[in-house]
């Protein structure tokens, strides 16, 4: 089982809360962990437990005037793997003053080691636990200006949706979470899984995740100068013959050697970060081109049509032409 599975969830329960920041990870993360139950069946200790925490035990009214009971306090000392911070509705400087509790909770949570994601005007807990002192942090873009005013120590951006630093994660909109469950989910439960969810929750056409995610780690200067230039030359080769003896000579390195540093500097080996570059191309084509498969085929790498396709199915659960079709049908205009 991934160390990174979150199978201990905490939601704090505030009022006037947009329910649907909250229930669309909630089970985007449930159906991710039946599927993967499903695929590892052997594996134990794989049910999701949800717990609501409120400041005493009284129901709570959400946006939608549907309420919600509590499970635990805020006192309690339960801790969680995963907490989700609900978007609110209206002045979110209001709401936060009125809920002094769950900045303390936030804090014990975060030092617990808990990846914590606020949602939309959610993040103003964060801010206020001074969580987010020096780092980079989005939010709805109507009270942008009034909580950079308020909080001038955060990194505000204003172009990217989500934002990560460490295991803090800020959205801009309800309509981003689901693209940012499917990037925990894949960190999680792993890419097959990740573009199940994806197909069933997300698929529509719009602006890639890499466009809109802020990653401390992913826009700093690389610490292997010599992984990173390789990086590099693979998002300018990606559609050659690339074999481990090429890498090798470029980065001067043995195998053995570039595996490891590949992995250390990126998470994964070089063959699959060449699988990852291919695929993202090829779904951007199969989207914005008319190209045929046999020429998206040659585009990303691939002399072999139909290896491409069984490789592009394995990795994303449907085939090339399905893809195409599945998110066209989606692309509509006023």
């Amino acid at each position: 089982m991934s160390k990174y599975l979150f199978n201990q969830i905490s939601i704090p329960l505030i009022n006037n809360m947009i329910l649907t920041s909250i229930s669309l990870p909630l089970e985007m993360i449930t159906a991710a962990n039946s599927y993967f139950r499903l695929k590892f069946s052997e594996v134990v200790n794989s049910t999701i437990s949800v717990n609501f925490y409120s400041k005493d035990t009284k129901e709570v009214s959400t946006l939608g005037i549907l309420k919600l009971t509590p499970d635990s306090i805020f006192t309690s000392n339960k801790t969680a793997n995963l907490i989700l911070i609900p978007a609110l509705w209206r002045n979110p400087l209001v709401i936060m003053k009125k809920n002094p509790e769950i900045i303390t909770w936030i804090k014990n949570q975060y030092h617990n080691g808990a990846t914590i994601v606020a949602s939309g005007t959610g993040v103003v807990f964060l801010a206020e636990a001074e969580l987010l002192n020096g780092k980079p942090a989005t939010t709805h873009w109507y009270y942008l200006n009034k909580l950079q005013h308020t909080y001038p120590s955060i990194n505000f951006k204003p172009n990217h949706l989500i934002t990560q630093a460490d295991n803090l994660y800020c959205v801009g909109s309800v309509n981003s979470v689901a693209d940012l469950i499917v990037h925990l989910i894949e960190r999680s439960y792993g890419r097959s899984i990740a573009s199940k969810i994806e197909q069933q929750f997300s698929h529509e056409i719009r602006r890639s995740f890499n466009e809109i995610y802020f990653s401390v780690e992913a826009n700093s200067v690389h610490t292997d100068e010599s992984i990173a230039s390789l990086q590099s030359w693979i998002h300018e080769n990606y559609n050659n013959n690339i074999t481990t003896e090429i890498l090798c000579a470029k980065s001067k390195m043995g195998s053995r050697t570039l595996n490891r540093r590949f992995n250390l500097a990126t998470g994964c080996s070089p063959k699959r970060y060449i699988l990852g570059v291919r695929l993202d191309q090829a779904r951007d084509l199969l989207k914005n081109t008319n190209l045929t498969i046999a020429e998206i085929s040659q585009a990303v790498g691939y002399l072999d049509s139909v290896y491409f396709s069984k490789l592009f199915k394995r990795e994303c659960q449907l085939t090339p032409r399905k893809f195409r079709k599945s998110v066209r049908e989606k692309l509509f205009r006023s």
